[in-house]
C-alpha cells in the first residue's frame, strides 16, 4: 500500500501540468499496440463498464452480496471504496493538471474504479474461501491487477489515457480501498472492545 502511494505521488509530480507522453508512456503504448486489433470491440465495452452508472451498479451488487454473506464491513467497503476512489480521482485531476486531448487525465478514474471493484470482489472472495495468508494476498493482488489491468489496456488502446495515468488510478484505488479496509477493521475492533 505504501509503495502504491509513493508511486502515485512520484508520477503525479513528474507529470504535473504536462500534456505530452513520457518515455514510460511511449514504451507502454508500443507494448499495448501489439494486442490484436480484433480485441477492440470487447475492450470498448470493458471501458464503458468504468463509467459512473455501471460502477455504482457493481458496487451496490457487491455490497448486497457481502451483506447477505454476513460480511458487514465488506458491504460498507463495497460502497465507500469505489466511491471515495472516484471522488479522489475527480479532485486530484485538476491538482495534477495533466492533459490529454484537452481533458484532465491523471489519475484515471476508470482504472481507479475498476481496481477498487476488483479489490473489493477479491476481499469478499477471500473472506469466504479458506486460504493461507499468502493465498489471500495473491488473490487480492490478482483481483486488483486483473480488473485494473484490463481497464488500463482498454483505455490505452482507445487513446483515452496515457499508460501512466492508468498506473496512477490503480495506485490511488489501492491506497484508498486498502487504507479504508484497515480503518474499518480498526474501528470495528475498537467498538468490540469492552
Amino acid at each position: 500500500m505504501m509503495l502504491a502511494g509513493l508511486l502515485f505521488v512520484t508520477l503525479a509530480a513528474h507529470y504535473y501540468d504536462d500534456a505530452e507522453p513520457g518515455r514510460l508512456d511511449v514504451r507502454a503504448e508500443h507494448l499495448v499496440e501489439t494486442i490484436p486489433a480484433d480485441t477492440d470491440r470487447p475492450l470498448r465495452v470493458l471501458v464503458r463498464l468504468g463509467d459512473p452508472l455501471p460502477v455504482v451498479a457493481a458496487a451496490a451488487s457487491l455490497a448486497v452480496l457481502a451483506w447477505l454473506l454476513g460480511r458487514r464491513r465488506l458491504a460498507l467497503l463495497a460502497v465507500l471504496g469505489p466511491g471515495l476512489t472516484g471522488v479522489a480521482t475527480t479532485l486530484l485531476k485538476p491538482v495534477v493538471g495533466r492533459v490529454l486531448k484537452g481533458d484532465l487525465a491523471y489519475p484515471s478514474g476508470h482504472t481507479g474504479a475498476a481496481t477498487a471493484l476488483g479489490i473489493v470482489a477479491a476481499l469478499l472472495l477471500v473472506s469466504v474461501v479458506p486460504l493461507s495468508r499468502l493465498g489471500q494476498v495473491l488473490v487480492v493482488g490478482a483481483g486488483a491487477l486483473l480488473a485494473g489491468g484490463l481497464m488500463a489496456v482498454g483505455l490505452t488502446l482507445r487513446a483515452w489515457h496515457y499508460p501512466t495515468d492508468t498506473v496512477g488510478g490503480f495506485c490511488l484505488a489501492t491506497v484508498t480501498v486498502l487504507g479504508l479496509a484497515l480503518l474499518l477493521d480498526r474501528f470495528a475492533h475498537r467498538l468490540a472492545e469492552p
